[in-house]
């Protein structure tokens, strides 16, 4: 027998069409988009790079956010902000 847990998205609290700014650790700034799906192990964000009509995606894992990897601030109203994630000295 054996027993794990395991980090899970609260799919009540960030919901698609949601705005949302997150940066990986890796990444040298935050990038800013739209959440297009939630599930229970990641968020699926379109973002725009910057380069004419090109659109991307980039998804964000439950497992990394647990980790610490990512800081994550999204806004179902544009009033309300929420927050996950340590926030960094850039």
């Amino acid at each position: 027998m054996k027993e794990t847990t395991s980090a899970t998205i609260d799919t009540t609290a960030i919901h698609p069409g949601d705005l949302i700014r997150a940066k990986y650790a890796d990444w040298n700034e935050a990038k800013n988009g739209i959440v297009t799906a939630v599930t229970g192990g990641e968020i699926r964000c379109l973002y725009f790079p910057g380069i004419r009509n090109v659109c991307n995606y980039f998804l964000i894992a439950a497992d990394e956010i647990t980790e610490g990897l990512w800081e994550i601030s999204w806004s179902t109203d544009m009033k309300t902000i929420q927050t996950e994630g340590e926030k960094h000295d850039a």
